[in-house]
C-alpha cells in the first residue's frame, strides 16, 4: 500500500492545504479502496490516442481491462470509431483547454454494446498531463455531439452495404473502421483487425508492399494501387488513397475480391492468343513474339510448315479426320523442337516456327522428319512443304514470315511431279 500523504492544492488565487492527495483527504489506500466503485474513467491519452493512464474501476469501466498502450477506436462500435476518429484529429489541432464530447457504442466484456460519453479536454500544455484528457461515463439516452460541425453522416451506414471492402486508418496507421465486406474479404472480424492491424491479415509475400504503401500515403497525399495473392488462393485488388486534408484524415483503404475478374482476363487474353483445336499460339501470338525477338536484335529464324494432301484428309474422313491430324502434328511438333523453339497454328493446315538462328535452314529437314513420324487415318507418313527465313536488318515481322511463306511455295512446287530441281 501507499504512505499517506498531505498535499497543497490550489483553487484560483486560494491555496488549499488537507490531507490526501490534493486536500481531498482521500490517501492512496482510500483511493484504491473506492475505485471499484467509481462510475466512470479518466484517461490521459497520447497524440496517437494511446492510453497513457487509466484511472477507472479494476478491469476498467467496459470490463475489458485497462487498455493500457492500446488505442482507444479499437474497443468502439466501428460506424462511430469514423466518428471519433475525426473527433480526435480536430481534439489535437486544437489550443490547450479546449473541451469537447460526444457519445459513442463501446463493446463491453461479454461482447455486447453500451452507450458512453467521451468528454475529451486537451492539457497538451500541462507539464504533468502532457496529453489528452478523456472522461468517460455510461449514459443510457442518446446525447448529440458538442463538437461545432461534427455531425452524424450516412457514410459509415452505406458502406455497409457495398460489396467493397473499406477500411479506415487513423493518422498512425491503426485500423479505426471496417465494413462487413472488409471483414468477409479479409476473413477476419472488426476486433482482430483493430487489435493487430490489417498488415497481419495480409500473406506473407504482401506484408512489406501493404506496409509500405500505408506509410507512403500517411507521408504524401495520393492514390496507389497494390494487388495481393492471399494464402488461399484469391486475388484482392487494395487501393490506398489519402486526401492530404480534413475532409477525410487519415488513410482510406478499399479491397476488392478480382479473383473471378483475373480468371476471367485470363481465359480471354488466353483466347485471344491462342488457337482454339490444338491450344497452339495463332498468328498475332507468333507475330508478336517475332516482333520482339527483332526489336531486341535477336537473330531468328522461321519456319513456314504446309501440311501436303491435306483437303484429300478432310474430304476422304471429314473434318474429325482433319481436326485429329492437326492435334497430333501439333503435339509432335511442341514435343520434339524444345523449349528454345516456339510453334503457332497460324490457319487451316498451316504452323510456324519461330527459332534461334544458330537452328538456321536446318530447321526445315528437322520439322519435316518430325511430321513425317505422324500418321494419317490412314496409317501413312505424314508429308508437308517448308520454307525457312532468317531475319534481316530493318525487317519487320511480317516481312520475314512472307519470305519463309514464300519459300514454303517454292518447296512445295519444287517436289511436284515433273517439277525442274531449282
Amino acid at each position: 500500500m501507499f504512505p499517506a500523504m498531505t498535499t497543497t492544492a490550489t483553487t484560483g488565487s486560494n491555496r488549499v492545504t488537507g490531507p490526501g492527495i490534493g486536500g481531498t483527504g482521500v490517501d492512496a489506500d482510500l483511493l484504491e479502496a473506492l475505485m471499484p466503485h467509481f462510475g466512470e474513467s479518466i484517461m490521459v491519452l497520447d497524440a496517437d490516442w494511446t492510453v497513457r493512464v487509466n484511472l477507472a474501476r479494476p478491469g476498467g469501466l467496459i470490463g475489458r481491462g485497462l487498455g493500457l498502450g492500446r488505442n482507444t477506436l479499437e474497443e468502439m462500435h466501428p460506424d462511430d470509431a469514423l466518428l471519433m476518429l475525426d473527433m480526435g484529429t480536430k481534439a489535437f489541432d486544437t489550443e490547450p483547454g479546449w473541451e469537447g464530447s460526444m457519445v459513442v457504442r463501446m463493446q463491453r466484456g461479454d461482447g455486447t454494446y453500451g452507450r458512453y460519453e467521451i468528454t475529451a479536454t486537451n492539457r497538451m500544455d500541462d507539464p504533468v498531463v502532457r496529453g489528452m484528457v478523456v472522461r468517460t461515463r455510461e449514459v443510457i439516452a442518446d446525447s448529440a455531439p458538442s463538437i461545432p460541425g461534427l455531425e452524424v453522416g450516412l457514410a459509415a451506414d452505406l458502406a455497409e452495404f457495398l460489396p467493397t471492402g473499406v477500411a479506415v486508418l487513423d493518422a498512425q496507421g491503426h485500423p479505426v473502421y471496417l465494413n462487413q465486406a472488409a471483414c468477409n474479404i479479409l476473413r477476419c472480424d472488426p476486433a482482430e483487425a483493430k487489435r493487430s492491424g490489417l498488415a497481419v491479415m495480409m500473406p506473407k509475400a504482401s506484408k512489406a508492399c501493404f506496409a509500405a504503401a500505408v506509410a507512403d500515403r500517411l507521408a504524401e497525399p495520393g492514390h496507389d494501387v497494390r494487388t495481393a495473392a492471399m494464402a488461399d488462393g484469391r486475388v484482392v485488388e487494395i487501393t490506398f488513397t489519402s486526401f492530404g486534408d480534413r475532409t477525410v484524415n487519415g488513410l482510406i483503404v478499399t479491397l476488392v475480391d478480382v479473383t473471378v475478374r483475373r480468371e476471367a482476363e485470363e481465359e480471354l487474353e488466353y483466347r485471344a492468343n491462342h488457337d482454339a483445336l490444338t491450344g497452339l499460339r495463332n498468328r498475332a501470338s507468333i507475330l508478336e513474339v517475332l516482333r520482339e525477338r527483332i526489336e531486341h536484335g535477336i537473330p531468328t529464324v522461321v519456319a513456314y510448315i504446309d501440311l501436303d494432301g491435306f483437303k484429300a484428309v478432310n474430304d476422304a474422313g471429314g473434318h474429325a479426320a482433319g481436326d485429329h491430324l492437326l492435334v497430333s502434328v501439333g503435339r509432335e511438333l511442341m514435343m520434339s523442337l524444345g523449349d528454345d523453339a516456339t510453334l503457332a497454328r497460324i490457319g487451316g493446315d498451316e504452323f510456324v516456327v519461330v527459332a534461334d538462328a544458330a537452328r538456321g535452314v536446318d530447321l526445315a529437314r528437322e520439322v519435316a522428319d518430325i511430321v513425317h513420324d505422324c500418321r494419317g487415318a490412314d496409317g501413312e507418313p505424314v508429308l508437308c512443304s517448308v520454307g525457312v527465313a532468317m531475319t534481316m536488318e530493318g525487317d519487320a515481322a511480317r516481312d520475314v514470315l512472307h519470305r519463309a511463306d514464300e519459300a514454303m511455295y517454292q518447296d512445295k512446287r519444287s517436289r511436284r511431279p515433273g517439277a525442274t530441281a531449282p
